[in-house]
């Protein structure tokens, strides 16, 4: 892979990840009269969650309502929401959605936000387009199918990123007078989730290894209402289906009764009890090819609150009118991440961090359509301190030289065996949805973290012979350690983490859990109360 030979760049400001806070932190560097370059692993403003989104900002369309925001947003996270953060964003969306309707980006207000949804099941092709285009327009440079490895260090102060094109296997250093990371999360590393491919912790890892910490990763998200086919949850079926539908397992059961699901939309209102009532059913072998019935055939069309045009669309995609859709749950957010400031500042110089990479803004559980808001204010506040930090920067001195080294420590593996990470990927996936998935308990935990230690190991001793299998390699790597099953230590179940032998929330346990990497592995480092 050349690692001797490596293509140096330089930029004021170097952003890895091409969704909504990493292009928006693009765009208001160039606007601050810096140079950005945009590094993504994935097709420009596409494989990534941005592009998948619902469409749903939440945001405070009216004044009067800004403190109702910033109530719900703090009633979802149990208690353990920066509320410094909380209420940066919930003051600074309303004009930053707005700005991006000016950029083109279509949607209809609604008392609580605005929705980019029209007609398609999905919202993001309506969001990262006008994005792209302010970018293009003040000549933002790109680089697609990078894979960043390694944040480059030295004395205490971030300088720039070594990685390598996942195609052509050729090594850069970007040295930079900031970076910027807008990874987003990891959940695609679970068995079923409606995450892009590529969303597998890239950003956690990098943090780790550069010695930060991460926090509150034992809480993921997990939506209930995936379209289940061949046994694999992908497609969000919209929440309001669930209200008018009937749910029934295999055996009958109108299942919205037996578990006491009547707080309505039930796919929003109770999305974590929802979502544990199907994955009990179907680990209990009460679904039908991995997924519970949800009728609408009795539905008559008035009722389904959509226009005709995107009726036809989800009548095509799911068939709602000839057969019943099996729905299952699906990881769907990271609520942990990197601990930042109201600046978007992390604690290592020179290194910054917007959107799902980011830990603290949430809490214990996300409220809907707030990841797509705080992610454009903070990729905006992440930008502005970058720019202030490059400003200062004296010099990339020593750069080119801890680049190669880290190049010959990671880009070239140690181990002798035969390539395996895609197999040990797919392994991970069904031992983190089995046994730190929606349901936990300390025996499943246990289990867990042997089976993430034990796949980690079996890492260490794999060769890769061209870049895409280490590309993957990497990926498996970075998702493990991301996916450890910290959930052992917090002995009580608050928003999305749920353990059937500590049903019940325990004020006592209203705190943070700060995990670091220590000797390849990743381990407690303290617990700090809010």
């Amino acid at each position: 892979m050349g690692k001797d030979n490596i293509t140096f760049m330089e930029s004021d400001v170097l952003i890895i990840g091409s969704g909504i806070a990493g292009l928006r932190a693009a765009l208001e560097v160039s606007r601050l009269g810096k140079k950005p370059l945009v590094v993504s692993k994935s097709p420009l403003g596409k494989a990534n969650n941005t592009y998948l989104a619902g469409g749903l900002f939440a945001f405070a369309s009216q004044e009067n309502v800004q403190s109702k925001h910033i109530s719900k947003t703090l009633r979802s996270g149990r208690g353990l929401n920066d509320l410094q953060l909380v209420e940066t964003f919930a003051r600074e969306a309303p004009a930053l959605v707005r700005e991006l309707q000016g950029m083109g980006m279509a949607g209809v207000l609604h008392e609580m936000g605005l929705v980019t949804r029209q007609a398609g099941l999905i919202g993001g092709p309506g969001i990262t387009p006008p994005l792209l285009r302010a970018c293009r327009e003040r000549s933002v440079s790109f680089l697609e199918g990078i894979m960043a490895t390694d944040l480059i260090v030295a004395d205490g102060v971030c300088l720039g990123v070594i990685g390598f094109h996942k195609k052509t296997g050729e090594v850069y250093g970007f040295r930079s007078g900031a970076v910027l990371l807008a990874t987003g999360g990891a959940g695609s590393i679970y068995g079923q989730n409606n995450n892009a491919p590529g969303i597998t912790g890239d950003g956690y890892s990098l943090a780790l290894n550069a010695g930060l910490e991460i926090m509150d990763m034992e809480f993921v998200q997990f939506y209930p209402m995936v379209r289940s086919k061949g046994g694999l949850a992908r497609m969000i079926v919209p929440a309001v289906l669930a209200d008018i539908g009937t749910i029934t397992n295999r055996l009958g059961e109108d299942l919205k009764e037996k578990y006491n699901l009547r707080e309505k939309p039930i796919a929003l209102a109770s999305r974590d009890r929802f979502a544990q009532a199907l994955f009990r059913e179907i680990s209990l072998g009460n679904g039908i090819e991995g997924g519970i019935p949800l009728d609408l055939r009795h539905v008559v069309n008035d009722d389904i609150p959509f226009e005709e045009k995107t009726k036809e669309v989800l009548r095509r995609n799911l068939h709602y009118d000839k057969e019943p859709i099996r729905i299952a749950p699906a990881c769907h957010h990271t609520m942990g991440g990197i601990p930042i400031s109201a600046l978007g500042e992390t604690h290592l110089k020179g290194l910054f961090a917007a959107g799902e990479v980011v830990g603290g803004i949430h809490g214990a559980n996300r409220m809907g359509g707030n990841a797509l808001s705080e992610s454009l204010v903070f990729g905006v506040r992440a930008a502005r301190s970058a720019v202030a930090h490059a400003d200062v920067l004296s010099s990339f001195s020593g750069f080119e030289k801890l680049a190669k080294q880290a190049a010959i420590e990671t880009l070239i593996p140690a181990g002798n065996k035969k390539n395996q990470a895609h197999a040990l990927a797919k392994r991970l996936g069904r031992l983190l949805w089995n046994q730190a998935g929606i349901v936990r308990s300390k025996d499943s935990l246990e289990l867990g973290k042997e089976g993430v230690e034990s796949i980690l190991r079996e890492l260490e001793v794999q060769q890769a012979d061209n870049p895409r299998e280490l590309c993957r390699l990497m990926e498996c790597r970075n998702a493990a350690l991301s996916g450890m099953a910290i959930a052992l230590k917090r002995t009580e179940s608050r928003g999305s983490h749920f353990r059937e032998d500590f049903p019940e929330e325990n004020e006592t346990w209203q705190k943070h859990i700060y995990v670091h990497s220590k000797g390849g592995m990743v381990e407690i480092s303290r617990i700090m109360p809010t």
